[in-house]
């Protein structure tokens, strides 16, 4: 392999992290510019059309960067698979767009909005054009990362040109859409370099199988993900939805942090594990699951300390309320990223897509159950604290059924040594934030701080892992400075 799965888990940590930061930035100025019931408005929308675009999807995000990671030693297999896939999104997307529009003409709900529901509904046929899984099978993060980053630039710039008070609300549902349409566009015309789109001597039917299983696999992990705002929408008002989705788009962020450790593998150990190098797929996942490990731990502390002045500051007074949510919300920036990468990638490379059903529905009817007994009395909170036990939940059934494939190698050491370290960052936390008036200025001391006494404990400790990682750096550097 000559890409560097360093640079590739790099470059998805931006691929993912825009996706992410741009809602995440872009909202800072539209907390500003729209009201809070609007903006939960525009965020309700794009969660009903969430639900008719994983099921137009059928799963080909996720299967495809398998099927195309196996087929990418043949351009004539390459080429079938790929054309394969994409005409079976195609006609998907086409049948499950024409039901969209039909439920908007006819509930009275979403025709009363009929403007808004119309225009974020377009994100569903855009997605036909959606083909990032072949990119990722390919491993070219590269070019994807910076596609990616290219559009959300010029989206931010079109937000802050066009929306300007209350009345602009459609504007800004029509801007996201846009950016769906130009970067899925992008992708298919720079595809032509690596495989060509064809119609005769196809064989759909041997990808239906899997793709089924896997788009009940993304149904049920949807609904346990979006099941939140739909039951919060429904139970209580667009404000609450608004402080929900604030805290939501902040913890993504961070969860794309620890996850693209594990995003960026799948293509690594699939071949690995076909080419029968279990030592190299063990090794693989041991060490993603330590860097997991170290990474997520002091986020999840920090945010116990920090999350109330930083949405307070960065939204307003009334959002308050979404930093008190994240402070529950972030227990899954551990949580998930270990199901995920010991379940899912692994009964996904392994062909257990079947396993991943059972999996995703206890967590479904876990959140379903857990936000209809929390969400009256406890609002948003409810809502995090019940997705947070449904993703414990996938997690621990995860992990059950992965662990029949791998073996991990030493990681409790790991574990020891971050809880120490841990402890040692959350002391610095509490000291500082007692002693230190609320600032921008108090709050970088005590990121560095806590950074500092975090990594500097690892080190005294002597964790394998951040010394390799420091080691490495160093190397750089040195190298570098020495080539001047």
């Amino acid at each position: 392999m000559n890409k560097s799965l360093k640079k590739n888990s790099l470059f998805y940590l931006f691929y993912n992290v825009l996706n992410m930061l741009f809602p995440f930035v872009s909202s800072l100025y539209v907390a500003r510019v729209l009201l809070p019931e609007s903006i939960g408005e525009v965020a309700y929308a794009q969660n009903v059309v969430s639900y008719f675009s994983i099921l137009a999807f059928l799963g080909i995000p996720t299967y495809g960067i398998k099927a195309i990671a196996k087929a990418r030693g043949s351009r004539e297999e390459m080429d079938a698979v790929f054309s394969e896939l994409f005409i079976i999104n195609g006609i998907s997307t086409v049948f499950f767009t024409a039901i969209y529009y039909a439920l908007i003409f006819i509930v009275p709900a979403f025709r009363a909005n009929l403007a808004l529901y119309a225009t974020v509904g377009l994100t569903v046929i855009l997605n036909m054009l959606n083909i990032s899984w072949l990119y990722e099978g390919l491993e070219e993060f590269g070019y994807v990362s910076l596609r990616n980053a290219v559009f959300k630039v010029i989206m931010f710039a079109l937000i802050v040109v066009f929306v300007k008070g209350e009345q602009d609300v459609l504007a800004y549902a029509a801007i996201t859409v846009f950016g769906v349409a130009g970067n899925n566009l992008i992708n298919v015309i720079h595809a032509r370099r690596y495989v060509g789109l064809r119609t005769t001597n196809l064989d759909l039917a041997r990808h239906m199988k899997p793709i089924f299983m896997l788009v009940m696999v993304n149904l049920a992990i949807e609904i346990y993900t979006l099941v939140d705002t739909t039951m919060l929408g429904i139970m209580t008002t667009k404000e609450h939805v608004a402080y929900y989705q604030y805290a939501s788009k902040a913890n993504k962020i961070l969860l794309q942090v620890t996850n693209s450790v594990t995003m960026a593998l799948v293509p690594r150990i699939a071949l690995c594990y076909k080419e029968k190098r279990f030592d190299a797929f063990n090794g693989i996942l041991t060490k993603a699951l330590k860097v997991i490990i170290i990474g997520a731990v002091p986020m999840i502390i920090g945010l116990q300390f920090t999350s109330e002045f930083l949405f307070t500051r960065l939204f307003g007074a009334p959002y308050l309320v979404s930093g008190l949510v994240e402070r529950i919300l972030c227990l899954v920036l551990l949580i998930s990223p270990v199901g995920y990468l010991l379940g899912s990638r692994v009964m996904l490379v392994t062909d257990r897509e079947s396993r991943m059903a059972l999996c995703v529905c206890v967590g479904a009817i876990v959140n379903v159950v857990g936000n209809f007994f929390l969400i009256r009395p406890l609002c948003e909170r409810g809502a995090a604290i019940a997705s947070v036990v449904s993703e414990a939940a996938v997690m621990v059934m995860y992990v059950a059924q992965g662990r029949r494939v791998y073996r991990l190698n030493r990681y409790g050491d790991t574990a020891v040594k971050v809880g120490i370290a841990g402890v040692l960052e959350a002391a610095v936390l509490a000291v500082l934030k007692t002693a230190l008036p609320e600032s921008w200025m108090a709050l970088g001391t005590q990121v560095v701080a806590a950074a500092a006494v975090y990594a500097g404990a690892l080190v005294l400790l002597n964790e394998p892992t951040v010394r390799d990682i420091l080691s490495g750096l160093a190397n750089r550097i040195f190298h570098r400075g020495g080539t001047v």
